[in-house]
């Protein structure tokens, strides 16, 4: 009887400071602050851990306008975690029990390039972009310039792509692109659907789909100017025109 009594209780012991160190683990703070960056930036790089980032281009903006939100579950961390290199932007992270999500108000048509390890990554009115992220969602609007973006995990959508070409690449998720002109593009998902809209032009297309149907609204031409090249391993490919 008592040995039963001497398990039960360290049973219980046990539970409750597992409960305990959870709880604690879930104990995160936060703080947010702003900043004008005073150099002129020609280019922004992303090189994040964890934490999302929107880049917001302004047309006839003149000065960069940076948002940070900070989750930690250690010490506060001290310091800006962004800095200016050569005139680049670079938008950093902090330790592993750290995270910083961004929002930049900058002028348009900058380029972006870097990674992320874990967030979304939203940008707009700006340069090339040439982006990848371990998890998270990437999201593109008024893009004028190449576009070449990686998801680990997440869905790519974008509008307003100006010119190509552009490559958009995701291990799951879907895919989702309209563009502003005819260009080249090449969009692969390994799960999930691939949808383009396209203005009228001679493209020379390759639609390909392990598991799902094709809806295909531009004519393959083998001599076009243009290439589609469309991949899933599964879901459905839509090619409409705009």
């Amino acid at each position: 009887m008592r040995a039963r009594l001497r398990l039960l209780t360290a049973v219980t012991t046990a539970a409750l400071a597992a409960s305990g160190v959870s709880a604690c683990g879930m104990l995160r703070k936060s703080f947010d602050d702003d900043t004008t960056v005073a150099q002129k930036i020609t280019s922004v790089r992303l090189d994040t851990g964890s934490g999302g980032v929107t880049l917001r281009g302004k047309e006839g903006a003149t000065k960069v306008s940076l948002h940070r939100y900070v989750e930690y579950g250690g010490d506060r961390p001290e310091g800006p975690t962004h800095r200016v290199e050569n005139g680049v932007l670079v938008l950093g992270g902090c330790d592993d029990d750290c995270s910083v999500s961004y929002t930049v108000d900058l002028p348009a048509g900058i380029p972006v390039t870097g990674r992320t390890a874990s967030g979304a990554v939203s940008v707009s009115e700006s340069g090339a972009v040439k982006v990848r992220t371990g998890s998270g969602a990437i999201d593109l609007d008024d893009v004028d310039g190449p576009v070449e973006v990686q998801a680990g995990s997440g869905a790519i959508t974008g509008q307003g792509l100006k010119s190509g070409p552009v490559s958009a690449k995701t291990n799951s998720g879907a895919i989702d692109l309209t563009m502003s002109t005819a260009q080249d593009v090449r969009a692969e998902a390994g799960s999930g659907a691939v949808t383009l809209t396209t203005p009228d032009g001679r493209y020379r297309v390759t639609a390909e789909s392990g598991s799902g149907g094709k809806d295909i609204a531009v004519r393959d031409d083998a001599s076009g100017t243009h290439r589609l090249d469309l991949h899933t391993g599964s879901g459905a490919i839509t090619v409409k025109r705009s």
